[in-house]
């Protein structure tokens, strides 16, 4: 017996699994969306599965420029990152020596 002749069974005999009929009404939910995504849907007509294309056409599109975009941000993060590094490998290496010590500093004080 299908799922079909089942449902359609307890339907007729009004003494049916309410679980068994969420998933069988969930199973035909996503039976019609895959229909509809497929383009494939019975009596769909040809405006429908147009509408469907252009919206598919147009996502391409999109996802097109948004990769180019992204390759275009990448390479300008690339072209930073090298400048940065050739400056840091450019500066002149902090020298060793210490500093100079103190110096002594004469200082006269006069009282009055």
């Amino acid at each position: 017996m299908t799922a079909r002749e089942h449902a359609a069974g307890a339907s007729a005999g009004g003494s049916g699994d309410p679980l068994r009929d969420v998933l069988l009404g969930f199973a035909g939910q996503i039976d019609q969306l895959a229909a509809l995504i497929g383009g494939n849907r019975p009596g769909a007509g040809a405006e429908q599965t147009s509408r469907i294309g252009e919206l598919a056409g147009e996502l391409g599109t999109l996802v097109s420029e948004l990769g180019d975009l992204l390759a275009r941000i990448l390479s300008a993060l690339i072209a930073v990152l090298e400048a940065v590094a050739q400056m840091l490998r450019s500066a002149p290496a902090p020298s060793t020596e210490p500093a100079a010590g103190f110096e002594v500093i004469p200082v006269r004080i006069s009282t009055p």
